[in-house]
């Protein structure tokens, strides 16, 4: 007698595998490059600025600009290398890394709704999320490439898992 699969089990057929694209750091880059322009330029225009370099010394100012980029770095390799997703014929099993909680895999039986969402520099760049839920929890993927394709794929694949459990 056959053992049933788990949904975590490496042997389940794969369909597609996702992870969390660069492109998707792109405004917090912009946004860090522009505290770090501001920070960095300061002291021409901004003569409370100015002051605080004069007292507290000008490196220690700039360090907390140079500070941003590291830590910036850091998460930038983290999420690209850690976060994720693996589409199979049964499950969509999750892992953002060693820093969260493990997220259990979600059988494609039960889920009951897929939605890609993006906001405005997301869809110029082409990356946003897709929210996949069950009856009693929702999971979202973050920084997916081209996400209303992927939400499909997962729909796809839910439709084929249900056709195939059914008949």
């Amino acid at each position: 007698m056959a053992t049933p699969r788990r949904a975590s089990d490496p042997a389940q057929v794969d369909r597609a595998w996702f992870g969390y694209h660069p492109r998707a750091m792109a405004p917090t880059v912009v946004a860090v490059a522009a505290m770090s322009l501001f920070v960095w330029t300061g002291r021409w225009y901004l003569d409370d600025l100015s002051e605080l370099a004069k007292r507290a010394g000008a490196l220690a100012v700039f360090a907390v600009a140079w500070g941003a980029w590291p830590a910036l770095g850091t998460v930038f390799v983290y999420r690209t290398v850690t976060y994720t997703y693996r589409l199979t014929d049964r499950a969509l099993v999750v892992d953002f890394g060693f820093w969260f909680r493990p997220v259990p895999p979600m059988l494609l039986v039960d889920v009951i709704d897929v939605r890609a969402s993006a906001g405005i520099l997301g869809r110029v760049l082409g990356v946003g999320g897709v929210e996949v839920r069950t009856a009693d929890r929702a999971v979202r993927l973050v920084g997916v490439r081209r996400p209303g394709a992927v939400a499909e794929q997962i729909r796809v694949a839910v439709t084929a898992n249900r056709n195939r459990a059914a008949g």
